[in-house]
């Protein structure tokens, strides 16, 4: 299968994500690199959607998009931490085939001890409202929650994703 892997936010400078106890494109990318080798290790093909550099917000969007769009992927994945008051994992969706896989990826974090906040409609989001395949954007936890943070712990959470989206 063919995995389009968006590490959330890291493109300088203008789109870096959530600062809480951690910051949010660090665990991302934590996170992200290490779903990409697990997914390679069981011989799949993944394209890294996430852009180096950006001038703004808008255009790191679109550049994710468009590259998960040309390099035809069969599922589209953004890998991100949620900022604010709360706790807990939750995985955003919008077509039936996207809301099982998110199921069974935030069922899989929940695993971890997060709270399980369930799948959500992502119908506002610009990342699944405009890429031509199912997607996903998983909030792993929240950056202001003590518990959260405690729990972190990057090579558990990549098995989780990655158990998840290749699990049918």
């Amino acid at each position: 299968m063919k995995y389009g892997i968006d590490i959330g936010h890291n493109c300088p400078p203008s789109d870096i994500g959530y600062m809480g106890i951690k910051k949010e494109d660090e665990l991302n990318k934590e996170v992200g690199v290490k779903v990409i080798a697990k997914l390679k290790e069981l011989k799949h093909e993944v394209v890294y959607c996430t852009p180096s550099a950006d001038s703004s917000l808008s255009n790191s969007l679109y550049r994710r998009v468009n590259k998960a769009n040309e390099e035809n992927v069969d599922l589209y994945v953004s890998i991100h931490f949620n900022g604010g008051r709360g706790e807990g994992t939750e995985v955003f969706a919008i077509s039936e085939s996207s809301k099982k896989t998110a199921k069974r990826v935030v069922d899989e974090i929940a695993q971890l001890g997060y709270v399980n906040r369930g799948v959500k409609d992502g119908s506002f989001l610009y990342l699944l409202k405009n890429t031509k395949m199912p997607a996903i954007l998983v909030e792993v936890g929240f950056l202001n929650s003590k518990d959260d943070m405690e729990r972190f712990n990057a090579e558990n959470i990549a098995n989780a994703i990655v158990n998840g989206i290749t699990t049918f």
